[in-house]
């Protein structure tokens, strides 16, 4: 848990995990690593139906068609060996788009790294980030400390890794801010609030 989280947060997330660990769940798999792979599908797969959801009637697609059914049974069809060979990034899916895709591309072998755009970003909206600890909805739910969390923004540290936590909460605190997440009023046909 980040440094932020209050300690009531940091107790409720240790009794749901033991919760949910008591209710004996068991994996999509046997194999952990295919297991792995298809609860990443799942999760991915859910973030791009509340993209498209998002983005519904605004002229713009999200498909994600390495999320399909067929392509996840290809990718799991593969031998981990064959999956991670040394000194290669991504094999099984650079001899797929052979062909499709620019060789130089299909070349590299490391992802892109961005943390000079996150830290510039930060840098720039840093006062409005500051300002927004001093009323945050997270403060008021007891689940972080705005103190503490405006340290971290001030300082951040060099590892792009260490602002994931920073990015995650503030999407937290932009939704619980969202049209979407604030109860509205009701009124039942016979016209009487509920």
């Amino acid at each position: 848990m980040p440094p932020w989280t209050t300690r009531e947060t940091v107790e409720s997330v240790r009794r749901l995990l033991r919760e949910a660990a008591a209710a004996d769940p068991q994996p999509l798999v046997p194999d952990h690593v295919r297991h792995q792979m298809l609860e990443y599908s799942v999760y991915s797969g859910g973030a791009v139906r509340q993209m498209r959801l998002a983005l519904g009637g605004s002229g713009v697609e999200w498909d994600a068609p390495f999320l399909d059914d067929r392509v996840v049974e290809a990718a799991l069809s593969v031998r981990i060996a064959d999956r991670a060979a040394p000194g290669k990034y991504k094999p099984v899916l650079t001899a797929a788009m052979r062909g499709v895709v620019p060789d130089e591309v299909l070349a590299r072998r490391t992802k892109g790294e961005y943390s000079a755009e996150a830290y510039d970003g930060l840098r720039r909206n840093r006062g409005t980030l500051l300002e927004l600890c001093d009323d945050l909805r997270l403060t008021r739910l007891g689940m972080v400390d705005p103190r503490l969390l405006r340290a971290t923004l001030l300082d951040p540290g060099a590892k792009l890794g260490q602002l994931i936590p920073v990015e995650n909460t503030l999407s937290c605190e932009t939704w619980l801010r969202s049209p979407s997440s604030t109860p509205t009023e009701t009124v039942s046909l016979s016209g009487d609030p509920r």
